[in-house]
């Protein structure tokens, strides 16, 4: 019998084998599969915690700020966590000293929250979410879920800041000042110089404080403890030299000014009374005095605007800024800041005046001095005048005068007319006085106190210029604006002609009943209205303002 090999290609098969390989690979996917399922994780869905919340119960060995709750439904957990928070909340507060004053904020004040419920679900989900295994085989450690403080460091911050802006107060070394005497009934101020003592001052950190109070958050003790303060030591060396008399200037207030004005030009002259000009300081009226407002205490008075004057919170203080600024001068104080009117003042050498406003033109001094100058202004209304002295450290060998030199000048222009329907038909008021146009130049020049010889040769300080500005004159409706370069007086005559003629039409002669009887005479012409009077004080005499 011959052997016949089995055709190429073709396996035997062990079906046994197969069998027991399948069910091998099957055992393995039912195990890892069953291990996926039970080391997965358990989210609870919305639902879940929900019915949770509302029939479960804590499970045994949780607590919430030490406080047990195993056992109780999340309604009875709850009665129990509510207070111990409102506790935490209530009962604690951020206390400290600054400088034996005490200071004490109640949390809720401060942005400091207690909030309990985010803890309190936690506590009721614990056991309840995380790998299935050890939910369904394990037993839950004991856990507590502690309450912690919330809080805006933005509000904490910002409270504390505003109590720091009474923190503080700066020391004082032995300077200069001046001993006061002001009497606002009287409208006087004025005053003497006097040595004044050091004066020690002290300074908070801030900083300190708030990283303490955020530290005690964090820990939830509270403590009251005591701001750290730091001692500022005012020197004792006592100024150099005596103060000398460096510049000083009187203006005299016009018997015509208002009470308004005097009483603005006293005000003004208390609030820059006694100060103290520091090495290298410059010192600002607009910023001493602040905004001249009715609300802050100032008189309406005439003063300048645009070229004319009204009536202004603070008017006439310029006399005072005027004063001040020709005393600088003579003190050779560095000019800052200036600015001339736009009408002359008078009661300064022309091109000596310095305007000021709120929001608008300032004066400023510095002082180039390496001491203290210090300032004493003496204003006497019922004397009218005013005096400025300034008194520095160098007693020199020469004092200044100036002379006003008028560099150019141009003419007055034309009359600008204007309509104004709410005047009588007929009238003629003039609402701008208008000025010619003028330039000064100062110089200074110095002279040997001893032999009042000229020191040197005179210089230049400054120059004022004073535009030209046409008057304004309003006219009824009745009169036609007239030609350009017209006067004021023609245009008067005109107006009562114009209204003569008028008068006239309305009113023509009657008839005489004898035919035989002569005709009466004419009726007089109907004479010319008297000129008005201008609204506009002039300025030669008006006072003078902003």
């Amino acid at each position: 019998m011959r052997y016949k090999r089995p055709a190429r290609g073709r396996r035997v098969v062990n079906k046994k084998k197969v069998a027991i390989f399948g069910a091998v690979v099957a055992a393995a996917v039912v195990a890892i599969v069953f291990c996926a399922y039970m080391f997965s994780d358990v989210k609870l869905t919305a639902e879940d915690e929900q019915e949770l919340f509302s029939t479960g119960t804590f499970v045994e060995g949780v607590s919430v700020e030490g406080i047990q709750l195993g056992g109780l439904t999340y309604a009875e957990g709850e009665a129990k966590v509510k207070p111990v928070a409102e506790s935490l909340q209530n009962d604690n507060k951020i206390e400290f000293t600054v400088q034996g004053e005490q200071y004490s904020y109640p949390l809720a004040d401060v942005g400091v929250s207690v909030e309990y419920e985010d803890q309190l679900k936690a506590a009721m989900l614990y056991g309840r979410e995380g790998k299935r295994w050890d939910l369904m085989f394990g037993e839950p450690e004991a856990k507590d879920f502690p309450l912690d403080y919330q809080f805006d460091e933005t509000k904490l911050d910002s409270r504390i800041d505003t109590d720091s802006a009474s923190w503080g107060e700066e020391a004082v070394d032995a300077s200069y000042a001046v001993d006061k005497a002001s009497d606002e009934d009287d409208m006087t101020t004025g005053g003497t110089i006097v040595k004044q003592d050091p004066k020690d001052g002290w300074t908070v950190n801030v900083d300190e404080i708030k990283a303490t109070v955020k530290s005690q958050i964090e820990a939830k003790s509270f403590e009251p403890f005591d701001a750290q303060v730091e001692i500022l030591k005012g020197s004792t060396e006592a100024p150099t030299g005596e103060l000398v008399l460096m510049g000083s200037a009187t203006t005299t207030i016009s018997s015509s000014s208002s009470t308004g004005r005097k009483y603005n030009i006293w005000k003004m002259s208390d609030i820059l009374n006694g100060a103290v000009f520091k090495p290298g300081e410059v010192f600002s009226i607009n910023d001493t005095a602040g905004d001249r407002t009715v609300e802050n205490g100032w008189a309406l008075a005439p003063g300048i605007e645009n070229g004319t004057y009204t009536d202004q919170a603070g008017g006439g203080i310029c006399q005072v800024s005027s004063t001040m600024y020709n005393a600088a001068l003579k003190a050779e104080m560095t000019i800052k800041a200036r600015v001339p009117h736009t009408i002359m003042a008078k009661y300064v050498p022309a091109g000596m005046d310095a305007t000021i406003s709120t929001g608008g033109p300032d004066f400023k001094v510095e002082n180039p001095y390496d001491s203290d100058m210090v300032m004493i202004i003496k204003c006497n209304i019922p004397d009218s005048k005013i005096t400025v002295e300034i008194w520095g450290p160098v007693d020199r060998d020469y004092y200044l005068k100036f002379e006003s030199v008028l560099e150019g000048e141009e003419a007055l222009p034309d009359v600008q007319y204007k309509t104004n329907s709410s005047l009588d038909k007929y009238a003629v008021e003039r609402t701008k006085v208008g000025q010619s146009g003028e330039q000064y130049t100062i110089y200074a020049q110095k002279y040997d106190k001893e032999t009042d010889e000229p020191v040197g040769e005179k210089y230049k300080v400054t120059t004022s210029t004073y535009s030209a500005i046409a008057p304004v004159v309003e006219l009824g409706s009745g009169i036609p604006v007239p030609a350009a370069g017209t006067s004021i007086e023609d245009v008067k005559a005109q107006a009562a002609e114009l209204k003569a003629a008028e008068e006239a039409a309305n009113n023509p002669p009657q008839p005489s009943e004898d035919p035989n009887a002569q005709p009466s005479p004419s009726a007089e012409p109907t004479p010319a209205p008297e000129e008005s009077t201008d609204p506009v004080t002039d300025p030669e005499t008006a006072p003078e303002g902003e």
